[in-house]
């Protein structure tokens, strides 16, 4: 079995507990392992899409998905799929364009008609590239609105959810419009969280980005992040990006964060449903986690906080109480 056969498992869940653990150690030391890997991730999150859009870039994006045995039973890889079908995707050395899911609508305003969107299942992360060759990083619960090729007046995309961008520099603004406010740049890397059950966030790793939105404005330099309060007020901290950005790369990162907050990005991160108890809600936990399981995730919070917990594998259901 090769390398890339071995990756494939691994997304499948079709390696043992000890063949697992090696490759990931793999993956964790060598970043060009990760990057192959995260790419067929990548491809894996994709071939979950039910209906056609218009064709975009998907960079990294390789490998043919097929059927195989195994010790005399059929393996079916991209097995999130909801039809009985193998997915063949072409093997390619730069970009591979596909059909993936996309709505067509119009909102009434510049920039909005004609729109293509793409919706991330809960457990999947998803890369794509624009037509202005600006790069994306969708995050897990993810719903992001954006035309196949941008018009001279701006670069208008919308997101709810999260996203990780590498902005190419132009002298049209790039703007990222979201229910809590607009976010315009010309060219820069950033992050934004625009979950309707999380504190809005806007972290910048490089360049300059300015927020509005109808109550107030402000313009944040690198290393800074913003944070929407009650859905009202803005706080600006200074910060290490790497917390906020680092799920881009497959790692989910807790820098003293509410246990209530760990939930919700745990729920996505691993598609199941948290039972919290309210009592715990507010302790407070600081870890990283790459691709353990939730089991795996549970014990190490277990071994740090007064907690006790339940997963239930059939129900995808987590219950966390105090110890």
């Amino acid at each position: 079995m090769d390398r890339k056969e071995k990756f494939i498992n691994l997304v499948s869940g079709n390696l043992n507990a000890e063949e697992k653990e090696k490759l990931l150690d793999e993956i964790r030391k060598n970043p060009q392992r990760r990057e192959e890997y995260e790419a067929i991730k990548n491809i894996w999150a994709l071939s979950s899409s039910e209906r056609p859009m218009e064709d975009i870039q998907l960079e990294n994006s390789y490998f043919l998905f097929k059927k195989k045995k195994d010790n005399g039973r059929k393996i079916f890889f991209l097995n999130t799929l909801k039809y009985a079908a193998i997915l063949f995707l072409v093997f390619t050395l730069g970009f591979f364009s596909r059909q993936i899911f996309t709505e067509k609508f119009t909102e009434g305003q510049p920039g909005f008609t004609a729109m293509n969107e793409i919706r991330v299942p809960n457990g999947q992360r998803v890369e794509i590239q624009l037509s202005d060759s600006s790069k994306v990083w969708l995050n897990s619960g993810t719903s992001f609105q954006f035309p196949k090729n941008f018009d001279t007046q701006s670069r208008l995309v919308r997101l709810s959810g999260e996203a990780f961008f590498e902005v190419k520099k132009g002298k049209v603004p790039f703007i990222v419009s979201s229910d809590y406010g607009d976010i315009q740049v010309l060219g820069t890397k950033f992050d934004v969280r625009a979950y309707h059950d999380l504190n809005f966030q806007a972290t910048l790793v490089e360049g300059k980005i300015h927020f509005s939105n109808p109550g107030s404005e402000k313009t944040l330099l690198p290393g800074q992040q913003l944070i929407m309060v009650n859905d009202k007020y803005l706080v600006i901290n200074c910060v290490d990006p790497h917390f906020a950005t680092s799920w881009k790369d497959g790692v989910i990162s807790f820098e003293n964060e509410e246990l209530d907050v760990v939930a919700k990005k745990l729920e996505r991160h691993f598609d199941i449903r948290i039972l919290l108890d309210p009592s715990i809600a507010s302790i407070r936990f600081t870890g990283q986690i790459f691709n353990e399981s939730v089991t795996e995730v549970m014990e190490y919070i277990n071994k740090t906080k007064p907690i006790r917990y339940a997963y239930d594998k059939h129900t995808r259901v987590l219950t966390i109480k105090p110890d």
